[in-house]
């Protein structure tokens, strides 16, 4: 729970937004006035160094897993609103559309 704890404090505080002078890295999702949409996704995770399958070995129980990501909703819902932060369905085929606006991908991870 440790690891979900600093992830979520990461989320909600890390400062990649502009501030009203345009100056990035200024503001964090909170300040910035943002949502989330937070999808679990386990499938980015796959390690691909052998073979020519996907290996999802390292990869936590579903029930377990499901528990960790309903625990990492509830601190970022108890830090930023319930209102402001949206989830999919855990585990099901959902059809996912973004527009990244800007040229910013970063990736958080706990260690």
């Amino acid at each position: 729970m440790a690891e979900i704890d600093k992830l979520s404090k990461k989320v909600l505080n890390l400062r990649i937004f502009e501030d009203e002078s345009m100056n990035m890295w200024k503001k964090n999702i909170k300040e910035a006035n943002g949502e989330i949409l937070s999808v679990s996704q386990f499938t980015l995770m796959a390690r691909t160094k052998k073979g020519t399958k996907p290996d999802f070995h390292l990869a936590q129980k579903g029930h377990i897993a499901k528990e960790l990501y309903e625990e990492f909703l509830k601190l970022l819902r108890n830090g930023l609103g319930e209102e402001k932060v949206k989830d999919g369905e855990f585990g099901a085929m959902m059809s996912c559309s973004l527009t990244n606006d800007g040229p910013v991908t970063i990736i958080l991870d706990s260690d």
